[in-house]
C-alpha cells in the first residue's frame, strides 16, 4: 500500500480533472444500471405481466410502451457516449501525465546522484525502470483506479437493485461473491513476486543490449557476434521463461473467474426459472436479473486485469523507488554563498580517498595523505601508473566524490562549503575520450553556455584550432556530428571539446591526458590550441607519456595513491628515481636491468640513475610561465615534426 500511495500522490496536482474523469464515469456506470430494469419492465409491459409501467401513463399501449422504453435506451445509449468519451480521455490523459511526471522526477534524481552510484549501476537497468517500469504504472494510475470505481458501483448498484426486485433471489447470488474475492485476493499475492523477476529478467536483458551495441565496434572487431548473440539468448530465454510462469499462473486464476460468472447464470435459470413457472416472479424480473448477471462478468473479468496491473505497479514502484530513495552523497550544503570573483589556487591538505565497496565488494584505498598546492597561471601535472589514483584526485576537485578524510580548497575555501554547481562551473574538462551529443557543432560548443552568441561559438572555436575545419564541412557550425561525434576525426572532437571548455571561461582547467590517442600532427594541433586555453587559469595535466608534461611549473608523482615524487622535470630527472627512470624508458634510452625493476609498485626505494640524462635548462617553478610552458610544448613538436 505504501507504494500505491506514493503512486496515487502523483495524480494530487490533477484533482480536478480527476474528480470530472469519475464523476463521468459514475454517472456512465449509473446509466449502465438503469438498462436491464428498463429492458425487464418493458417485457413485462409487451406480455402484460404488469397493469402499468412507471415511467409512461396507464392507458398507453404495449407498443407505445415498447417503442418509448427503445427510444429511452437509445437516448441514455447517447448520453452514456458523451460520459464514456470524458472518461476514457481523462483516465489516459491521467495515466500519461503521471508517467510523465513520475519519468521526470527519476530522471532529476539520477542526476544528483553521485559518480559512485553509476560505479555499481548499469545504464541499461536504469533505462529499464526509466521507460518500461514507469510506462507500465501509467496502466494503474490511469485504468485501474477507474476500474476499481466502476467495480464498486457495479456490485452495490446491481445488488441493490436486485434486492428492490426480489429479496430471495437476489440474496442468492450473494453466496459465491466472498469465494471471487478470496480468488482475487490469492492471485493477487501470488502474482507480484512473479513481476519483480520478469522487470529484474528484463532490466538486465536491456543492460545487455545497451553494452553490447554501445560497444559494436569491439564485438566486431573481435568476430565476437556468435558469443554476444548467445549471451542475449540467456537474458532473452529468462525473460520468456518468467513470463510463461507468469502465464500458468493466469491460466489457473483465469478459468475460475469465468467459472463464477457461470455459476451465477446457473442459479439463475436454476431458481429464477422454477419461480417463474411457479408465477412467483415475472419473465421481465428473470430477464432483467439475468441481464445483471451479464453486467457482472465485465467488472469480473476486468478484476484479473486489475490484479495483474496492480501487481505490475507494486514491482516496479518498487524498482524505481529504490532510486528515488538514494540520498544524493554531494550535495549543496545549507548556507553555502557564492564566493564571488575566483583566483583558482587549488589547495591538497592531507586527502584521502577511499571506494566504498559493495554487498560483496572490499573497500579500495586509492589516495593515502595527498598534500600539495596548485597556484593560478601554472601548470602543474600528475604522472604516475596505471592505477595510482591520477583521475582519481583530479575528479575531487569539483566534487564528483568526497575527500574521505582531508580538503581541498580553492582560494582557501573547503569544495565541501561551495554551491555544487557554481564550483562545477569554475571547472573546464578536457578529456582523452571526448564525448559529444547527437546535435550540430554550434550546439556541442555550446553546451556548457547555451546563451552564448555565434560570434562568441566562433570566437572560441578559431581559439581551439577548430573553425577552418568546420568551415570544410558544407553545413559549417551546423553540420551534425552523429552520435558521439562519430563523423569528426578523434583531433576534431578534442578541439570541438576544447572550444566547449573555453567558452565556459573557466578559472581550473583539467586535461585528463587529452592527446594520449592522436597522432603527432593532430597533437601537436591541440597542444597549439591548449595555449589559448591555458592562459591565465590554474591548469592540471594528467599524463601518460612525459614529454607532454616536461614543461610543467610542478610535476607530481603518484604511486598506490602516494605524492612518491614531486618537482620540475629537471629536479627529478637529477634525481634518479622512479621519474627519471620513467623518463629514459619513454625516450628509448637505455635503462639497467634493475632501474627498470625499481618502476614497480611494490618497490619503495630507487637506485640512483647510472645514464646520466641530458642536459635540460634549469628553471624554477616561480619563473617559468604558462606561456612559456605551451611555447617550449610547440616548439618541441614543430622540432619532431621536421624531423620526420
Amino acid at each position: 500500500m505504501t507504494i500505491l500511495l506514493r503512486i496515487l500522490c502523483y495524480m494530487r496536482p490533477y484533482w480536478r480533472i480527476a474528480a470530472l474523469t469519475y464523476t463521468c464515469l459514475i454517472a456512465v456506470t449509473l446509466l449502465t444500471l438503469v438498462s436491464p430494469w428498463l429492458i425487464g419492465n418493458a417485457v413485462d409491459a409487451a406480455l402484460g405481466s404488469v397493469e402499468e409501467f412507471p415511467l409512461f401513463p396507464a392507458d398507453w399501449s404495449s407498443r407505445k410502451t415498447l417503442i418509448s422504453t427503445a427510444m429511452l435506451i437509445v437516448g441514455l445509449g447517447i448520453v452514456r457516449g458523451i460520459g464514456n468519451f470524458g472518461q476514457r480521455y481523462g483516465t489516459q490523459w491521467l495515466g500519461r501525465r503521471v508517467a510523465y511526471d513520475l519519468r521526470m522526477d527519476l530522471y532529476v534524481h539520477l542526476q544528483r546522484l553521485p559518480f559512485a552510484f553509476y560505479d555499481r549501476a548499469r545504464i541499461g537497468q536504469l533505462m529499464s525502470r526509466a521507460i518500461g517500469d514507469v510506462d507500465e504504472i501509467r496502466f494503474f494510475a490511469g485504468v485501474v483506479i477507474g476500474d476499481a470505481i466502476n467495480l464498486v458501483i457495479l456490485l452495490v448498484g446491481i445488488y441493490a437493485i436486485m434486492l428492490s426486485i426480489d429479496v430471495g433471489l437476489a440474496l442468492i447470488f450473494l453466496v459465491p461473491m466472498p469465494f471471487l474475492f478470496v480468488v482475487a485476493y490469492l492471485f493477487g499475492i501470488r502474482i507480484e513476486p512473479f513481476f519483480g523477476t520478469i522487470r529484474s529478467a528484463r532490466g538486465e536483458m536491456y543492460a545487455r543490449i545497451q553494452e553490447n551495441l554501445s560497444q559494436i565496434v569491439v564485438v566486431k572487431a573481435f568476430a565476437r557476434e556468435g558469443y554476444a548473440r548467445e549471451r542475449f539468448d540467456e537474458d532473452n530465454s529468462r525473460v520468456l521463461t518468467a513470463w510463461l510462469r507468469l502465464a500458468n499462473l493466469f491460466t489457473l486464476a483465469l478459468p475460475s473467474v469465468w467459472f463464477f460468472v457461470g455459476f451465477l447464470t446457473f442459479l439463475l435459470l436454476f431458481f429464477g426459472g422454477r419461480r417463474v413457472i411457479d408465477g412467483d416472479i415475472s419473465i421481465g424480473t428473470l430477464v432483467a436479473f439475468n441481464t445483471y448477471v451479464a453486467l457482472l462478468a465485465l467488472p469480473t473479468h476486468r478484476l484479473a486485469f486489475m490484479i495483474d496491473v496492480t501487481a505490475r505497479a507494486i514491482a516496479n514502484g518498487k524498482r524505481i523507488f529504490a532510486i528515488m530513495d538514494t540520498v544524493p552523497e554531494i550535495k549543496t550544503p545549507l548556507g553555502a554563498t557564492n564566493p564571488g570573483e575566483i583566483a583558482g589556487r587549488v589547495e591538497f591538505d592531507s586527502v584521502s580517498f577511499v571506494y566504498a565497496g559493495g554487498e560483496d565488494e572490499p573497500e579500495v584505498e586509492v589516495l593515502d595523505d595527498v598534500s600539495f598546492e596548485a597556484g593560478p597561471d601554472t601548470v602543474t601535472a600528475i604522472v604516475g601508473t596505471t592505477g595510482s589514483g591520477k583521475t582519481t584526485l583530479i575528479d575531487l576537485i569539483p566534487r564528483f566524490y568526497d575527500v574521505t578524510s582531508g580538503s581541498i580548497r580553492i582560494d582557501g575555501l573547503d569544495v565541501r562549503e561551495w554551491p555544487v554547481k557554481l564550483l562545477r562551473a569554475q571547472v573546464g574538462y578536457v578529456m582523452q575520450n571526448t564525448f559529444l551529443f547527437n546535435a550540430t557543432i554550434a550546439e556541442n560548443i555550446a553546451f556548457g553556455r547555451p546563451d552564448a552568441t555565434r560570434e562568441e561559438i566562433e570566437e572560441a572555436a578559431r581559439a581551439a584550432r577548430a573553425h577552418d575545419f568546420i568551415l570544410e564541412f558544407p553545413d559549417g557550425y551546423d553540420t551534425l556530428v552523429g552520435e558521439r561525434g562519430v563523423t569528426l576525426s578523434g583531433g576534431q572532437r578534442q578541439r570541438i571539446a576544447i572550444a566547449r571548455a573555453l567558452l565556459v571561461n573557466p578559472r581550473i582547467l583539467i586535461l585528463d591526458d587529452a592527446t594520449a590517442s592522436v597522432d603527432s600532427r593532430t597533437e601537436y594541433q591541440i597542444r597549439a590550441a591548449l595555449q589559448s586555453l591555458m592562459k591565465g587559469r590554474t591548469t592540471l595535466i594528467v599524463a601518460q607519456r612525459l614529454s607532454t608534461v616536461m614543461h610543467a611549473d610542478q610535476i607530481i608523482m603518484l604511486e598506490q595513491g602516494r605524492i612518491v615524487e614531486q618537482g620540475t622535470h629537471d629536479e627529478l630527472v637529477r634525481r634518479g628515481g622512479r621519474y627519471a627512470n620513467l623518463w629514459r624508458l619513454q625516450t628509448d634510452q637505455e635503462a639497467p636491468e634493475e632501474d627498470i625493476r625499481g618502476i614497480g609498485l611494490e618497490d619503495d626505494t630507487m637506485r640512483p640513475a647510472k645514464v646520466e640524462p641530458a642536459p635540460v635548462e634549469d628553471r624554477s617553478p616561480e619563473k617559468r610561465t604558462t606561456a612559456e610552458f605551451a611555447s617550449a610544448v610547440s616548439s618541441r613538436n614543430m622540432r619532431k615534426e621536421d624531423e620526420s
